[in-house]
This record gives structure tokens, C-alpha cells and sequence, in this order.
């Protein structure tokens, strides 16, 4: 057995071990004894005469259990330490309407899901199909890695130029296209836990202005703009304050809402919802991650997916915008990534 690197996450140890225990279950063969029930004769023959009988086998099958997925804020970096990528900031509008419910937005993620999160360290039952269960839980660790960890684009490629090598670290390919977005989006944008100025607006989680209060309802994040106006104070100490499940949860919520939005429609830059649907998981979390940095879809990018051109769509994806100047080396990054996650 391999040795496994020193790590503080316990939850890769032990998935790493399943795996080297599985590999070696599955070699290991043997011989069984037995006795066996003989024709008499030839077939069909109803008598039967009981004899030594000898079995060879290779290997044990194990039957595989879904991969448990935990999501803590160590996954995700201060905002401070991200690369500037220059996200377009949604208005208020299109980041949720205030007074709506968190019943309402649990009702929203469920309808995409078929589930929602409960409260914080809850396991939710995901069902995935007729008799197949999966689990998600928060705050318990580090998540479950599956998929790229050492990349898988290209580097230079594509005609935006100068692309950088892809790696998804513990992005699990395998997720839904809403999970996938709200992990890929949370480690490019990073994690904010008090209202901090930025743009225009207080923000926090991941970059919006909205937050859901302790009364359950969403509302912009205080203080409000015009405190900073008057005091120039980018972190007040009474400003809002947010907890990663609750910001998980929002981003979530404006993923189903406004950003899918923002690619399903009847634009020249959107796609009809037929389109959509027939992407893949990871495909649609391409594109929600580049609208999210962008705004909406490049016109190129919508007639190729309407087309069914999917290679012309990933080149698009990768051509940009990787301006302004300032923000070119992030804004690259991102651009190879989502191509990269589009093309896989």
C-alpha cells in the first residue's frame, strides 16, 4: 500500500484507505469446498448425486456507499487573499427581492435540488433515485475530494492566450451542477464573513449585498451605503455578520435565481431552457460561474450551444473577457478553468 501524505483531514485519510482496502479486497483469491449436487445422468435427468465439489474465486465485491460531502470555511479563502477577478456585482434586484422568506428560498433550492439543507451539521437525505441515498453534511470537516486534483487543461490554451494550468483541488466532479457552482464560485470569489465595503455596497459571504436576518426574511446587509459615505469605514464592527452555511445557502439561492436566469431566456446572449437541460452537470456549472465573473453569456457562446457545437462553446468560454489589464492573470485563471470544467 501506497503511502498516504501527511494531511489534517481525517475524512480523506479514511476515504483514502477504503479505496487502497477495496483495490486489495478485489485481488485476493481462494478455493472453496464444497459439495455439489450431480445429474445421474445426462440432462434431464431429475436424479441427482450429491459430490465434493471445488470453487475458485478472485477477489470480494464490495458494494460502494455514496461519498460523504462536507463543506467547512477552511475550504474557502478570505476574501483578501483571492485574486482579484473583478466580478460583475448583480443589483439588489437580481440578487433576491427583500422580505423574501427562507422558506421561500428553501422551497426554491428544493425544487432544483429535491432537497434543502437543514440546520447547521444536519445530514440531509438526497434521493437520487428510486432506492439509492446519498448524504450531504456541513461543518464537519473538510469535504470528500473526488475528481481533478492535478488539472486537466491545457496550459496557454485557447485564443485568449496565456492560460494557466487547471486544477479543481476538492471539487467533486460528481456533484450536482448547483453544488459544483456553489463550491466553484465560493473558491474564486472567497469567503467574507463581516459586511465589508466593496464597490458600491456592504457585502458578505460571497460577494453579495443581500443577507437572510435573524428574523428569516432576506434584506440588504447593514449598514447601508450611505455609512460609508459619511465615515469611509470599510468593516464597521456592528455590521452585519454571516455563518458559511447561511451564506452557502444564499448563494444557492441566487445560483437557481438569478444566474441561471441570466442564461436561460430568449436573448441573443441566453439559451432556451431546452439547451440548457440537455448540458451536463458540469457544463452548466461552467456556465454559471462565467456569468457570474461576467454578467451574461457572450453572444458567440449562446448561438454555439443553441447549435450543438459544445467545442466552439468551451473556445468561447476560454477566449474571455480577460480584461481589463489589471485583473488579466485572474481573470485568465478563471476563463481556463471554466473551459476546462465545460470540456470535461
Amino acid at each position: 500500500m501506497a503511502a498516504i501524505n501527511p494531511t489534517n483531514n481525517t475524512g480523506l485519510i479514511v476515504d483514502e484507505f477504503i479505496s487502497y482496502a477495496t483495490n486489495h479486497l478485489r485481488t485476493v483469491k481462494g478455493i472453496i469446498y464444497t459439495v455439489s449436487l450431480y445429474a445421474a445422468g445426462p440432462p434431464p435427468s431429475p436424479v441427482q448425486i450429491p459430490g465434493p465439489g471445488i470453487i475458485n474465486w478472485t477477489g470480494y465485491f464490495i458494494a460502494p456507499s455514496t461519498p460523504t460531502k462536507i463543506v467547512t470555511q477552511d475550504d474557502f479563502k478570505p476574501k483578501e487573499d483571492v485574486e482579484d477577478q473583478n466580478s460583475a456585482r448583480p443589483t439588489k434586484e437580481e440578487s433576491g427581492t427583500n422580505g423574501t422568506t427562507e422558506d421561500q428560498i428553501d422551497k426554491k433550492i428544493e425544487e432544483e435540488f429535491g432537497f434543502f439543507e437543514l440546520d447547521s451539521g444536519t445530514t440531509i437525505t438526497v434521493a437520487e433515485s428510486d432506492d439509492e441515498f446519498g448524504e450531504i453534511k456541513f461543518n464537519q470537516g473538510k469535504p470528500f475530494v473526488s475528481g481533478f486534483r492535478g488539472g486537466g487543461g491545457e496550459a496557454g490554451g485557447g485564443a485568449g492566450g496565456g492560460g494557466v494550468a487547471v486544477d479543481f483541488g476538492d471539487l467533486d466532479l460528481s456533484a450536482d451542477w448547483i453544488t459544483i457552482s456553489t463550491v466553484l464560485i465560493g473558491k474564486s470569489e472567497g469567503f467574507t464573513e463581516r459586511a465589508t465595503w466593496d464597490v458600491n455596497a456592504y457585502r458578505c459571504g460571497f460577494g453579495t449585498s443581500k443577507i437572510v436576518g435573524s428574523d428569516g426574511v432576506l434584506r440588504d446587509v447593514l449598514p447601508t451605503p450611505a455609512y460609508h459615505t459619511q465615515t469611509g469605514e470599510k468593516t464597521p464592527a456592528n455590521g452585519d455578520v454571516t455563518t458559511l452555511d447561511a451564506a452557502l445557502k444564499l448563494l444557492k439561492y441566487q445560483i437557481t435565481t438569478t444566474f441561471k436566469n441570466k442564461i436561460v431566456g430568449k436573448e441573443s446572449y441566453q439559451i432556451p431552457q431546452t439547451t440548457f437541460d440537455a448540458l451536463n452537470d458540469r457544463q452548466k456549472s461552467a456556465l454559471i460561474s462565467y456569468v457570474y465573473n461576467v454578467g451574461s453569456l457572450r453572444v458567440g457562446i449562446a448561438t454555439a450551444l443553441k447549435a450543438g457545437n459544445l467545442a466552439a462553446a468551451a473556445a468561447g468560454i476560454r477566449e474571455g473577457p480577460v480584461t481589463p489589464e489589471i485583473y488579466r492573470k485572474g481573470l485568465t485563471k478563471r476563463r481556463n478553468e471554466e473551459a476546462t470544467l465545460f470540456s470535461t
